[in-house]
């Protein structure tokens, strides 16, 4: 009888709250949440900890309980057409930089952007990748606090489809940051070089002795919008460069190709 009684109060527990119970389902699906239904109860008994201050869900907290205990499937038998879209209400276009560095580093490579729209409800970025595995929820919003976003909601509407809220308010890129007077070796590049110059007033940009560097130099503001561009057609062997008001981030690079920088750039920065 006291057992049954503590399985009874554990459901409603969670029933008290339809909006966990709707959301846990929609992660695991139907069948697979009835049939661990008394381990979701238990799982779930206090509800209260996966609901937020403004009465939202918490949906990292319900899938990093889900994943924890196995009940959250992230790798198909199979490879998928596997759909993801990615809503913020902030300026797209860091947005859109952090998103796709993101999974790239999670070894997300290689996908095709289906739709991208922007309307009164915010930014939607939405691509289609061929894969395995589920783009894990938990690490990924991990990797994006790592740049200053947060995951407000998951939304998974079938097994193929989720959807991010993503507050990017105070976003900012991975971008290396310079020590005044010290001069900064960037090492061989595999992708352009992106560089902290909020403060900066002056650059001298060097290249390797062994090097043929053709200038691409570009300064950003906050939201990634180009305030200056810099290309040079003759090589230079180093490159002074005033940096302009309201620079926040540089793009450094090659105007024809990397491998004209294989041995990298050095960086000095002045106040």
């Amino acid at each position: 009888m006291k057992l049954l009684l503590t399985i009874v109060w554990f459901s409603l527990a969670l029933y008290a709250n339809p909006l966990l119970d709707e959301k846990i389902k929609s992660y695991i699906g139907a069948t697979k949440y009835e049939t661990q239904k008394n381990l979701i109860n238990v799982l779930f008994a206090h509800s209260e900890e996966f609901v937020k201050i403004n009465g939202s869900v918490d949906s990292i907290k319900v899938i990093k309980v889900l994943k924890q205990n196995g009940l959250l499937k992230l790798i198909y038998d199979n490879p998928v057409h596997l759909r993801l879209a990615f809503r913020t209400m902030q300026d797209p276009i860091i947005f859109l930089k952090i998103i796709n560095e993101t999974l790239e580093s999670m070894g997300y490579n290689y996908f095709l952007t289906n739709n991208a729209l922007r309307d009164s409800t915010g930014f939607v970025w939405e691509i289609y990748l061929q894969t395995e595995h589920i783009v894990d929820p938990v690490a990924f919003a991990k990797a994006l606090e790592l740049r200053g976003c947060s995951v407000n909601n998951v939304i998974n509407n079938d097994n193929h489809y989720w959807f991010y809220d993503i507050n990017s308010e105070n976003a900012s890129l991975g971008a290396k940051e310079l020590e005044f007077g010290v001069n900064t070796n960037l090492g061989k590049p595999l992708k352009p070089y992106w560089v902290r110059v909020r403060a900066i007033k002056e650059i001298t940009i060097s290249a390797h002795a062994g090097d043929k560097w053709f200038p691409h130099v570009v300064f950003f503001d906050e939201n990634l919008h180009v305030i200056s561009d810099i290309k040079s057609v003759e090589s230079m062997k180093s490159l002074k460069v005033k940096v302009p008001s309201g620079a926040i981030y540089l793009k450094l690079s090659d105007a024809f190709m990397l491998e004209n920088i294989k041995h990298g750039l050095a960086v000095l920065a002045k106040d």
